[in-house]
């Protein structure tokens, strides 16, 4: 068992737990968060201070309001301030480039998003990140579904707001109704399906939205142990890893259940694979793999993920070879 596994499975734990107390009370899915506060700390200028106002308690803990909610812009400089949001029920993403389950979950929230627009708000702060959560961001279109877009605050990898949740693992999100109290909040992946039913629960928007799975989702870049975590995850679901380096490469070793289409046999390889199931390909040490994934996502292939750093950084890394 992985340490991440380890971690996904105390998510699991703990939701489990937070919707057993939600059902005692009067099935109200409101959640003890486990920090003392809910507050961001001051950086770059911006506060978000508990005695700023407007806070509430729940079973002792405190949580900001919406309106002491107020990070630095991802993308540009202008601050995500919930308090804007007043009338309407906002929902926050916490994620990070390097989160395999954000990478999963982030097309599902862009249709309900796009589906909602003008009912609910969407913000995605970017957080606990030591890649590039801007190109994450712009990867996904978030901004164009509808997405303010904050960063974090605190000491790099900046982390201030997120951890003030309680949180121990990503993605993050929470839900805040129409009036800015905390209404609910998931600690773990949310399908398209589970985002919809929150939705509907929390704030009684009914959803009709595309469903993410079928229409695809950007190519992603996945770190070694986001790929070996997302393939064990996907077992018996048809996933394909490509190895596109040469023959003698492929045969001194390669990843478990890798096809070998070599340096130039991707097109043809293409011809005969279904389009709807996962790819994963890895090159020598990452430099060419990306290419090919566009590639493959440009001739109609949904969801087609490279391993950055090829083989190298997947030998580098300790994971399994065959």
């Amino acid at each position: 068992m992985t340490s991440t596994q380890t971690r996904a499975e105390q998510r699991e734990a703990r939701t489990a737990a937070l919707k057993a107390e939600a059902a005692r009370r009067q099935r109200l899915r409101v959640v003890a968060v486990v920090a003392a506060a809910l507050a961001v700390f001051a950086a770059v200028g911006v506060l978000a201070l508990r005695d700023a106002g407007g806070g509430s308690t729940v079973d002792g803990a405190y949580h900001a309001s919406r309106e002491s909610f107020r990070l630095p812009g991802l993308l540009d400089d202008q601050p995500v301030d919930l308090g804007d949001y007043a009338g309407t029920p906002v929902v926050v993403n916490f994620f990070a480039s390097w989160c395999v389950y954000c990478n999963e979950e982030l097309p599902g929230f862009v249709q309900v998003a796009q589906a909602t627009d003008g009912q609910v708000a969407f913000v995605g702060v970017d957080t606990n990140d030591t890649g590039d959560g801007a190109a994450m961001a712009s990867r996904f279109d978030l901004a164009g579904a509808g997405f303010a877009l904050a960063r974090d605050i605190g000491q790099e990898p900046a982390a201030d707001q997120w951890s003030s949740y309680g949180s121990q693992g990503l993605p993050v999100t929470a839900f805040y109704d129409a009036d800015g109290n905390l209404v609910d909040f998931a600690g773990g992946m949310l399908s398209q399906a589970d985002l919809e039913q929150r939705l509907k629960d929390d704030f009684g928007v009914d959803v009709d939205a595309p469903d993410a799975a079928e229409l695809g989702a950007p190519v992603i870049p996945l770190i070694p142990r986001g790929a070996y975590e997302l393939l064990a995850r996907q077992s018996g679901s048809g996933a394909v890893v490509v190895d596109l380096r040469g023959a003698d490469e492929f045969a001194a070793g390669h990843l478990p259940g890798a096809v070998d289409v070599g340096s130039d046999g991707l097109a043809d390889a293409m011809a005969g694979w279904d389009p709807s199931v996962s790819y994963f390909l890895y090159d020598a040490d990452g430099t060419g793999a990306e290419a090919a994934a566009t590639q493959m996502h440009d001739a109609g292939f949904k969801h087609v993920y490279f391993i950055e750093g090829g083989f190298a950084a997947w030998v580098d890394q300790g994971m399994p070879t065959s």
